[in-house]
């Protein structure tokens, strides 16, 4: 007997079965073979830094940076490897990107600390007005996925109280009140979380990288000079022109400077 349709039909679809499991078991193999190379090239780096072969360290940190990996503990330790070399621009751009992915590490926070305080004008680098301290002060303490995760929490536990409140009427005024409760919550976290978003999506933020550069008032060499930002000053960048960006200073000042001197964090 020769085969029949059906039998067919069963044997592509075992073929095509097995080799979906051949497929994913050689994805899975490659991944972790992958993880375990960038740990080894991770620990390799803390090795070098701690043998004080800090450009050792920074290419394989930066090696594991340009392979996609982003992580609070990468760009910390790059941090402190550039602050070894004296590279403060560069210290101050790792210890900015650990601290957005974690802002309520003691390490990072006082490394950061302890870095902006070396910049020097730093006192027109403060843009911490107290209006913007009071509306968005979790921004601080709480990375923009964890007040997006606590938005989304209170927003379905106030929801789902309303409901119950109006389901079981011999409990209405505790799920009631227990809504509100969630309601003034969410009030309170949500201007955080829209601050974060909008920064994180719509605000390019970069640091100096240079010893000192000159702002000038238009996109161009021989334009006047309207002030000057030094290594590690943090900078909002609000237009691009070709090689030049357009960017306000914490105090308020615009001015223009070239893409070359900075770093996006």
């Amino acid at each position: 007997m020769g085969f029949q349709p059906r039998m067919i039909m069963k044997a592509l679809k075992l073929l095509i079965f097995l080799s979906f499991l051949l497929c994913a078991a050689g994805a899975w193999a490659q991944e972790e073979v992958g993880q375990r190379g960038y740990n080894t090239i991770f620990f390799r780096a803390n090795n070098s830094y701690q043998e004080d072969q800090y450009d050792a360290a920074i290419k394989d940190y930066e090696r594991l940076i340009n392979a996609g990996l982003r992580s609070a503990n990468i760009y910390y330790n790059l941090g402190n490897t550039y602050f070894r070399t004296a590279n403060k621009g560069k210290a101050i751009l790792y210890y900015e990107r650990a601290f957005r992915m974690r802002p309520r590490d003691e390490n990072i926070r006082a490394n950061l600390g302890f870095a902006r305080k070396l910049v020097e004008g730093i006192a027109q680098q403060d843009s911490g007005k107290w209006y913007r301290q009071a509306f968005f002060f979790l921004r601080g303490f709480v990375s923009v996925d964890e007040t997006a995760f606590l938005v989304f929490v209170l927003y379905f536990a106030a929801m789902l109280l309303v409901s119950l409140s109006v389901l079981i009427k011999a409990q209405r005024k505790i799920f009631y009140y227990s809504a509100a409760v969630c309601g003034f919550l969410l009030i309170i976290v949500l201007p955080s979380f829209i601050g974060g978003v909008y920064e994180s999506e719509f605000q390019q933020k970069a640091v100096i990288e240079v010893e000192e550069t000159a702002i000038r008032f238009e996109p161009d060499e021989d334009a006047t000079v309207h002030f000057k930002l030094y290594e590690g000053a943090v900078i909002q960048i609000t237009r691009s022109q070709g090689e030049w960006h357009q960017v306000r200073r914490g105090d308020g000042k615009m001015g223009w400077l070239r893409s070359s001197v900075l770093s996006v964090i």
